[in-house]
């Protein structure tokens, strides 16, 4: 007889891409002085590689102090308005908000 269950800490897998956003911002430059998140994505994740952010996630309300896993679809502006970014970043979901204890 066999018994299956599902295990609570299976991963959930983004149907877009994933994205690791940390848990405060930096002061940057980009077309302005602004605050940006800083990221992973791809293989920096699980680094101790962070870059910054520059763009907007649509429909993701950043909280200093906690680590996100986000799952984001990335749409190719067409045309690209002056002054904005190539792509758009629209939040699918967020798969993990973990606090960070400093």
């Amino acid at each position: 007889m066999t018994c299956s269950s599902k295990i609570e800490d299976d991963p959930i897998l983004p149907e877009g891409t994933l994205i690791r956003v940390n848990h405060y911002q930096e002061n940057c430059t980009g077309f302005i002085q602004q605050k940006c998140y800083l990221v992973q994505e791809g293989d920096a994740i699980d680094t101790e590689n962070w870059s910054l952010f520059y763009d907007e996630i649509e429909g993701f309300e950043f909280v200093p102090g906690f680590i996100y896993d986000l799952d984001v679809n990335i749409i190719e502006r067409n045309p690209v308005p002056q002054d904005i970014g190539k792509y758009r970043y629209v939040l699918i979901q967020i798969l993990s908000k973990k606090e960070v204890n400093d």
